[in-house]
Parts: structure tokens; sequence; C-alpha cells
């Protein structure tokens, strides 16, 4: 089983300190890094490149998604947000990671009546994306999104949808699907080729340690074990005391030793 954490656990922390801690842990052989605030601007940032290069980790990238919106009726707002994407792509090439994720936009206040343009709007901007990450060896790997109002692909079967017909992969995030509705036998896709892994209430987006919200996770396992998902298991937890306990779940699950 492949594992990774997500730095949004360790976000009060340098990036060194990160890289420290993550490195410390036997069970994380990935790390995602957040291509946003405060590390925007990692791929002119020398230093810290040789500082990821440095340590005996893999990592995947989650592209900015602050302030941005792909689907922006604002083109230039559009036009931006795909080309921050497209930065996180070239900062893949630079640690030698094969997943960047991206968000897939929301409907603003004001778009409300405009859906159909907005998704289509949407969907140019996956597809300028898609084709630049595969120019350059990578996955771009389209997240659905959690139940908040606005955001769109809240419905897994309309992302997947989407991305079959786009040729692309899809990041799952099972707390974001658990917030819309969705079991874990309604979530197995073919197009699943990553996945944040992380738990909730069921009405509130909290990225709770495994085990301390609602979700079947036990179901979640069997189910992408028995469809012979091999991709990484990117714990998506926001304290870093809840990875510990995310792992000590999964041991009780008989999943890790």
């Amino acid at each position: 089983m492949k594992i990774g954490a997500s730095m949004l656990a360790t976000e009060d922390k340098t990036m060194k300190e990160s890289l420290d801690y993550f490195d410390s842990n036997k069970y994380i052989e990935y790390v995602e890094i957040l291509h946003d605030y405060p590390y925007r601007e990692l791929n002119d940032d020398k230093e810290l490149i040789d500082l990821i290069n440095s340590y005996d980790l893999k990592y995947t990238i989650h592209s900015p998604f602050i302030d941005l919106n792909i689907a922006s009726l604002n083109s230039a707002l559009a036009k931006l947000s795909v080309e921050e994407i497209k930065r996180s792509i070239d900062l893949a090439n630079m640690i030698d990671s094969d997943i960047v994720v991206a968000h897939p936009g929301f409907v603003s206040f004001n778009g409300r009546g405009k859906e159909d343009i907005i998704y289509e709007i949407g969907r140019e901007g996956l597809v300028e994306i898609g084709d630049y990450a595969k120019d350059n060896g990578v996955n771009a790997c389209i997240e659905n999104l959690p139940k908040i109002e606005g955001f769109m692909y809240q419905d897994v079967n309309q992302l997947n949808d989407t991305l079959v017909e786009l040729e692309l992969p899809m990041t799952l995030d099972i707390g974001h699907a658990h917030t819309a509705g969705f079991s874990p036998d309604e979530i197995y896709f073919d197009s699943v080729k990553h996945i944040h892994v992380h738990d909730n209430p069921g009405d509130d987006d909290t990225h709770l340690a495994l085990g301390d919200g609602t979700f079947d996770v036990n179901g979640f396992f069997d189910v992408f074990t028995k469809n012979g998902y091999d991709g990484i298991y990117m714990l998506e937890l926001n304290h870093i005391d809840f990875i510990q306990k995310t792992l000590d779940y999964m041991k009780n699950l008989g999943l890790i030793d």
C-alpha cells in the first residue's frame, strides 16, 4: 500500500521541519506539496528545490486554489488560474513528480443561472491543463469537491463522465464525497488514479483522522482493495496529530503492519 501525507497537516512548520517529520515516519513514502501560499514561488527557489530533492521521499503536488477559478466568467481570471496549474506541472518536473492535483472550479454568486456557460469554460480549462500535463509527462488529476455552495463537480459521477470524455484521471477525495452523500460502493471509478484520505461528520469538510467522522472507512478500503487500486492513499488531514492517529487506525484494520 502506497501511503502519503499532505503538507496541509504541517502548514505551521517550515519546509524542512515538515519533510524531516515525514521522512522519519516509516509508513509515509509520499508527500503532497501545497503549491500555494507560502510556497507559490517554489519554482524559482533553487534552495528549497534542492532541499526537497535531498530527501528519500516521493512527491505529488496540489496546485494552487486560493482565489483561483478555472471556470470563472472573468476570462482573465480563468486564464490566470489555468496558468497557475501549469506552473505546478512545471514544478512536478523539477522534483520528479508525476501527479498534480487540480480543482475544477466553482460557480460564483453572480454566476447563478449561467451554469451551462461556466461548466463549458471549466471544460475548456481542463482540456488545456490536460494537454499541457500530457505533453510534460504528468498526470493532472482533477478533484471532486465538497458539498459547499457553488463548488463544481460535487457529484463524482458527473466528474467521472467528464474526465472519461477528456481522458483525464481523477483525484478522489473521500471526505468530499462523504459530504455529498456518496457511499464507498458509489465512488470507485477506473479514472481514479489518486486518493485524498480523511474523515468528517458528513456535513462539514473538516479533514479529520480516520475514525473520527462517520464515513464508512472499512467499506471504502474493501471496495478499493477488491478493485485493485494501486495508487497512493494520500492522508489529507488538518493537524499533524491526525497523521499518526490515522496510521494507527489503518494498523487496526490490518492494512499496514
